[in-house]
Formats: structure tokens, C-alpha cells, sequence
């Protein structure tokens, strides 16, 4: 049976790629955050977020991506979070809202949706 994908363990492998020890990262990752945002950020909390035991704010999230140049949209849709721009849209637009939900409720395949996104890009 294959491990499924979870934001720890994506961040995990990000580190390792990096060749970067937990406490090397969480080192980075602090001193990347404002004074008010590190919450006790050390090499304690990034193991708990590597086995699934937490999950970190969105902050940390974008601030761990930046260190380990991954994909922050990726790693925010590991954690169940949207990204604040994402999220910004659906609260503040009602035709975002029915067009994502429309979306939704026709089950579209991945390959759908990259056929819709490529629509859109062409509109650019």
C-alpha cells in the first residue's frame, strides 16, 4: 500500500532534499517569522509538524516553503488551509462562490481542471 501525501511528510522530504537537520530548518524558519509569529518555533515543533501531530498557521507554512523552496500552495493544501488570496476571493466575491461551487458539483477529473485552467489562461 503507498503512504499517502501528507504535509509532513512533504516537508520531510523538502528538508532532506535540502540536506537541512530539523533544527537547522527550524532555525532558518524562526528566524525568518516576526518576533510574534515564532510561537516557540524550534527543531520540538517541526518534528511534531513532520509526523502529523501539527498543523502549523498558515505563517509558518509560507515561511517553510520560502526555506525549502517548495510550493506554498501545495504545502497549504496539505494542511486543509486555502491561501489567503484564494480565501480573500471566495469571502469577498458571490461569483467566485457559485463558480467554484458549480465546479464542484459537476466532479470535475484533474485533467478536467487543467483543461479549464488553460481555458482561462487564454484569457490573459
Amino acid at each position: 500500500m503507498a503512504n499517502k501525501l501528507t504535509l509532513g511528510s512533504r516537508i520531510r522530504a523538502l528538508r532532506l532534499d535540502a540536506k537541512l537537520s530539523q533544527r537547522d530548518l527550524a532555525d532558518r524558519v524562526a528566524k525568518r517569522l516576526k518576533e510574534d509569529d515564532r510561537g516557540g518555533l524550534d527543531f520540538t515543533y517541526l518534528s511534531k509538524i513532520e509526523n502529523d501531530r501539527l498543523v502549523p498557521s498558515v505563517t509558518v507554512i509560507l515561511a517553510l516553503a520560502t526555506e525549502l523552496g517548495g510550493n506554498s500552495d501545495e504545502l497549504l493544501a496539505l494542511a486543509g488551509k486555502a491561501p489567503a488570496d484564494v480565501g480573500d476571493m471566495l469571502k469577498n466575491s458571490e461569483g467566485a462562490r457559485m463558480f467554484f461551487r458549480s465546479a464542484l458539483s459537476t466532479r470535475l477529473s484533474e485533467e478536467d481542471w487543467r483543461r479549464l485552467l488553460r481555458e482561462i489562461e487564454k484569457k490573459k
